[in-house]
């Protein structure tokens, strides 16, 4: 592949060779989806199976007005991260330690929300992932499933690859969506409830609403650290810029502009897919939960249960365990998730605060070992409650994220060439819903110090 420098006087032997993207769906679909249905994954386990059958068993169709404030105020956060991961051929935490102020301490906290906000993650969706088992297997109380899951996920993902991991996870994926979806077109709410509840405003300075909107604005479809987390992944496929450092070009050299803009609109797309498939299944649950709770939300003591049992009236008793079953393996897979995706962050990330070359994949395993024995203190302290624990570990991500999004605009602002620096109307919508993330973090605040929920 031959190409001209700015000059025009560069030849073949200029430039490396270089691999463009497919353009179609069906090419996109098989060679390049698949680091965001990850990040996806995420969010299904905690938003999708517990805090949205909450939130519309509470306020039925009002809750898909509070979800779309939630998605269109959050999208900018990871859309900067995507910006920078293929722009610049970096994971935004290694940008973040350009941060104005000491050195490295903005690695040093996204470290901290890594070993401390995800471990948290981890015992609640664990937990919860628990207490779907034990609706199938009432012999072992939740504790002991839960101890039994945690150690078969640290064996997992110690000694799993990515690839692995990816595809089963996009298996899980397909299969939960399918029966969400399906659902709704079984057991669609009736024209009496939709007209009661999707213009119903319901008292917006109540502490129950103030409390359940606080998780969900942490949770919903994820906290925002994970744009470190999709980082990671995107850049082990080695495309675009990271392609070019690899290589040892510099990615900010004009010439590779066209190469690196049609990476950046891959990612872009690959991430747009997965986060209009994680707002269709939310939807769907609270659409499922409107129709078979509303006005009474599933608690700490029914879970399992009221889950479970959110398809009988459509196809029967026998759904029961399937869903279940369904929920299960959502929440599970998203305990896998958070411990390879934390575990890689961190051993990524203690070398570039410490300046010295480390074995990451042996950190990647000593992270994994860490979480999986710290996440039981968490439920410890709390007690054995899945809603419980959902709702605290969602506020506690609601206040962690929002320096995300601010970290993310600097870097952007501060690394990325001009010619892939936001425009004014990204400008605008990045300032507009920066402050609505910190209002999230605010109020996320607030329900941890018991001011509200």
């Amino acid at each position: 592949m031959s190409s001209a420098d700015a000059s025009g006087e560069s030849t073949a032997e200029d430039m490396p060779e270089l691999t463009y993207p497919e353009e179609d769906w069906p090419g996109f679909i098989r060679e390049h989806l698949g680091p965001s249905l990850l990040w996806a994954l995420l969010g299904i386990g905690g938003s999708h199976i517990v805090l949205a059958p909450t939130l519309g068993g509470l306020y039925g169709m009002f809750g898909i007005w509070v979800i779309a404030i939630i998605y269109l105020a959050k999208y900018g956060g990871w859309e900067l991260g995507i910006r920078y991961n293929y722009g610049i051929g970096r994971n935004p935490v290694e940008g973040y330690g350009d941060l104005p102020g000491p050195d490295h301490w903005g690695q040093v906290f996204t470290m901290l929300v890594y070993l401390v906000g995800w471990t948290v993650i981890l015992a609640s969706v664990g937990f919860s992932a628990a207490t779907f088992l034990a609706a199938l297997v009432p012999s072992l109380s939740a504790i002991q499933l839960y101890l039994l899951l945690i150690g078969f996920a640290v064996a997992l993902t110690i000694v799993s690859r990515y690839a692995w991991i990816e595809n089963l996870m996009k298996l899980f994926v397909i299969v939960l969506g399918g029966l969400i979806v399906l659902g709704v077109f079984v057991s669609p709410p009736s024209p009496s409830l939709v007209a009661e509840t999707a213009f119903s405003v319901p008292d917006l300075t109540a502490p129950v609403f103030l409390g359940i909107f606080a998780a969900l604005a942490g949770y919903a479809p994820t906290g925002l650290s994970t744009t470190v987390t999709i980082g990671s992944w995107s850049l082990a496929k080695e495309q675009g810029a990271r392609a070019l450092r690899r290589k040892d070009y510099d990615p900010t050299d004009e010439r590779f502009q066209e190469y690196i803009a049609s990476w950046m609109r891959t990612g872009t797309r690959d991430f747009r897919v997965a986060f209009g498939f994680s707002f269709l299944l939310l939807v769907s649950m609270i659409l499922l939960a409107t129709s078979v709770f509303y006005p009474t939300p599933p608690q700490d003591q029914n879970l399992a249960i009221a889950i479970g049992s959110i398809l009988q009236e459509g196809f029967g008793d026998w759904t029961f365990y399937l869903v279940v079953a369904g929920a299960f393996a959502a929440l599970y897979s998203t305990v896998i998730t958070v411990m390879d995706g934390a575990a890689r962050v961190n051993a990524d990330t203690l070398p570039l605060v410490l300046e010295r070359e480390m074995d990451t994949d042996r950190l990647r395993r000593g992270f994994i070992l860490l979480m999986g024995t710290a996440s039981v203190i968490p439920i410890l302290v709390i007690g054995q409650l899945p809603v419980t624990l959902m709702v605290f570990s969602a506020a506690l991500m609601a206040i962690l994220q929002v320096f995300f999004y601010f970290a993310n605009y600097y870097i952007v602002r501060k690394h990325l060439p001009e010619a892939f620096q936001p425009d004014r109307a990204h400008t605008i919508y990045y300032a507009v819903t920066m402050l609505l993330v910190l209002g999230f973090g605010i109020m996320g605040g607030m329900s941890r110090l018991g001011l509200v929920g």
